[in-house]
């Protein structure tokens, strides 16, 4: 897999802006018109998660893409008149990208739509429990690349994953850059490799209610992002942190929006059910709120779609106070706003620094204070975090993966985004040099196969790519035995 997708990533770099864009447009277009299939064949193999909200996130990384990225140019040369510097993008080359079981359908069509506006090639690791929705998606997407002119072996996906295996293909000399999305093991290990990486680590969102906010508003907005797809986006909000002041008032408008506020024999009941002897029971990811309800002994009403556990403090020996990945939600009240700015800064360290954080507030003071003072990097203001801080609703780029930065072992402190998939490199001219006219200028194209006046998806090209790829390999090989 590793051989073909280096042959189709040489080919591949030698593709003009207007291939690409037909492949992008196409491979988009087959993504959204399956967005509702694999979505409820993703919910029924997984068991997380709602089918509908998995449709939403389908299509806002399919037509959603094209709209955010599609008129961006990552194969055309740059010039900067003003430093006179001449730019030209070089693509990754093979991207062996690891996708979780929370959104495998939507993190695969992010990954590979990057990938192929970019120019890359790209390998897919799918988490076990997705597996067989996974091979689909990429096997429709596929199809559909090289029926758009895209190279052979420019996606392809794993059918049996397995940690050796997944280990091997992360160290492996023919891999360019590893994308990993999932666990902090997942992540660990591709920063291990010795292959340039970009893992995410795991959210912890706090998201402070103050004194100011509009309270409808915001119990709109938490109790949506809360309850969309059960709550398995790492940017879904973990605890609630609320000033006296509006507490009583807010856990009122947020029951009426289905939630169920927990008595404190009913919290103590969810915690040795989510937590047995300290442990997070993964049984509860993207399950429903009345489904954890019922199996924690919790008697709630047929519509809750929330379940509010209050807390006294955030402490690490608190187990609600971690990353919970499902509809329930840890609320706190406390005294004033430096309370909370507080409490929330203590919650990201425990669990979550660089990641993401909500506020809803009309006081820019706080929001400025809140944002310079937690660790992370993303805040959404007075909307959702699971979609927010995601880039859907706000200006942020629209992702499936969130960098959490050095703070938080990222090497990508932004969302990711197609931009994170190459680099330029740069041709500099004296300071007080004559800069030439670029923009009239295209560079010769064909000439990394070795083969002039030959189509880019001849085959004779392919088998010469081929030819000087196992040769190079062959060479490294021998020096490496030698």
């Amino acid at each position: 897999m590793l051989d073909r997708a280096q042959v189709a990533a040489t080919a591949f770099e030698a593709y003009d802006r207007s291939q690409v864009d037909r492949i992008v447009r196409a491979v988009a277009n087959v993504a959204l018109q399956n967005a509702r299939q694999l979505a409820e064949k993703a919910a029924d193999e997984t068991g997380f998660g709602v089918a509908e909200d998995k449709v939403a996130k389908n299509e806002a990384v399919s037509s959603g893409f094209v709209r955010e990225y599609g008129d961006l140019d990552f194969v055309s040369h740059r010039a900067d008149n003003e430093k006179k510097l001449l730019l030209s993008p070089k693509p990754a080359g093979v991207i062996f990208a690891v996708t979780p079981s929370t959104s495998p359908v939507a993190n695969l069509y992010f990954k590979v739509l990057s990938s192929l506006l970019t120019r890359n090639a790209v390998v897919i690791s799918p988490h076990p429990a997705a597996v067989q929705t996974s091979l689909e998606a990429a096997q429709l997407l596929s199809r559909a690349a090289t029926e758009a002119g895209a190279p052979e072996g420019a996606i392809q996906i794993l059918n049996k994953p397995s940690v050796p295996l997944i280990e091997a293909a992360m160290g492996d000399a023919r891999v360019n850059l590893i994308l990993a999305t999932g666990g902090s093991a997942v992540v660990r290990a591709a920063y291990r490799s010795g292959t340039p990486a970009i893992g995410v680590g795991p959210g912890n969102a706090a998201v402070v209610v103050d004194e100011t906010a509009d309270l409808e508003r915001a119990a709109d907005q938490i109790s949506a992002s809360k309850a969309f797809d059960n709550s398995v986006l790492c940017t879904a909000e973990s605890v609630l942190i609320m000033v006296e002041s509006i507490a009583s008032r807010m856990n009122e408008l947020l029951v009426r929006r289905g939630a169920h506020l927990c008595r404190p024999d009913e919290t103590r009941r969810l915690r040795n059910y989510m937590y047995p002897k300290g442990k997070f029971n993964t049984e509860v990811v993207g399950r429903p709120a009345r489904e954890i309800a019922k199996k924690a002994g919790i008697t709630v009403a047929e519509g809750t779609q929330l379940l509010l556990a209050p807390i006294d403090s955030i402490r690490d020996d608190e187990p609600l106070t971690h990353e919970k990945l499902s509809p329930v939600l840890a609320v706190m009240t406390v005294s004033n706003f430096d309370q909370a700015l507080a409490a929330a800064a203590s919650l990201v360290d425990i669990v979550g620094v660089g990641h993401s954080a909500v506020i809803h507030s009309e006081d820019p003071q706080h929001v400025l204070d809140y944002s310079h003072r937690l660790p992370v990097h993303r805040v959404a203001v007075n909307i959702g975090g699971s979609l927010g801080n995601a880039g859907i609703g706000t200006g942020l780029p629209l992702t499936m993966s969130i960098g959490t930065g050095f703070a938080g072992g990222s090497s990508l402190g932004e969302n990711l985004a197609p931009e994170h998939l190459v680099q330029w490199k740069r041709a500099a001219y004296p300071v007080g040099a004559v800069f030439p006219q670029f923009a009239s200028l295209q560079p010769t194209r064909g000439d990394r196969s070795g083969v002039s006046g030959v189509g880019l998806g001849d085959g004779a090209v392919r088998e010469e790519l081929r030819r000087l790829i196992v040769e190079e390999l062959r060479g490294l090989i021998g020096q490496n035995h030698g």
